[in-house]
């Protein structure tokens, strides 16, 4: 992340130097052109931003549970929640401080398990799982594999 802003702040200065050695009299503000390099440089920003994001696979444990009976109808994140409902409790280390709402609070995973793969929504925390698993509804458990086993090796990532 770090890298990323470092290479932001810099096209932010090639893009300042750039704009100072154009004329943007009112005559000639019509014809202003963003040089090609910065145009270029901006894309690739973007790029790797969104590289950086997708590219994550996170490995991990599933387990499953019920909303109504455990933690109560209402997530972390704040939207009702049912046994019903294709959400996941993300743990603790990602999800951040248990006592306010997550910036991945809302965010869509695509969750695989032996070749399948259902995708749902964060909507809650799971306070005793380790980085890189999640805590499935019944729902979305279902669909990865049998609820007697009581958990998964997975893998995820944000979609």
């Amino acid at each position: 992340m770090v890298q990323i802003l470092s290479f932001a702040l810099a096209i932010a200065s090639a893009a300042v130097a750039a704009a100072a050695a154009i004329d943007v009299s009112p005559e000639t503000q019509s014809h202003v052109v963003v040089p090609p390099s910065v145009k270029n440089d901006r894309r690739a920003m973007r790029r790797a931003a969104l590289e950086a994001r997708s590219s994550s696979t996170y490995s991990g444990l599933a387990t499953w549970f019920n909303p109504a009976l455990q933690g109560g109808s209402t997530g972390a994140c704040g939207p009702q929640e049912g046994d019903d409902s294709l959400i996941v409790a993300l743990n603790a280390p990602q999800y951040g401080d248990l006592d306010s709402k997550s910036s991945w609070c809302g965010k869509k995973v695509a969750i695989t398990h032996n070749g399948k793969t259902v995708q749902a929504t964060i909507n809650d925390a799971c306070p005793e799982c380790k980085y890189g698993s999640l805590d499935l509804t019944p729902a979305v458990f279902n669909k990865l594999g049998n609820p007697d086993t009581g958990i998964l090796d997975i893998k995820w990532v944000l979609v």
